[in-house]
């Protein structure tokens, strides 16, 4: 097996278990167009594509929490690596019960196959 190979592997593993332990989700990301104008309030809402995903949202130990990169009520989202888009800060993720904010990604990609995306939100 090719080194590529075996990570495509992973992949579709960590897609796997994240589809029987995980939810479905939508990340949003903002398209860079102009936006849309509400006449009521005068504020412009950014437009934004959603891309359906699977992700399971985790709570950072208390070790992990320095308050300084990692909050307190911040949380950790694995998500599947076939989502439409990375993730990028400001971003939206989108579950059943909650909106966060994308602090940071960072994706795992060993050998360039990305196998998840870790993300930081808030």
């Amino acid at each position: 097996m090719t080194d590529t190979a075996i990570y495509t592997s992973a992949a579709a593993t960590a897609k796997r278990l994240l589809s029987k332990f995980g939810a479905p989700a939508w990340l949003r990301h903002p398209d860079g167009g102009s936006g849309i104008y509400d006449p009521n309030t005068g504020t412009v809402t950014a437009a934004t594509t959603a891309y359906p995903c699977t992700a399971a949202v985790l709570n950072y130990s208390a070790k992990d929490i320095d308050g300084t990169l990692v909050l307190a009520g911040d949380a950790k989202v694995l998500i599947a690596p076939d989502v439409g888009q990375a993730p990028e800060a400001n971003d939206k993720i989108v579950t059943a019960d909650r909106q966060m904010t994308v602090v940071r990604c960072s994706p795992v990609a060993p050998a360039g196959v990305v196998v998840l995306y870790e993300v930081q939100v808030r």
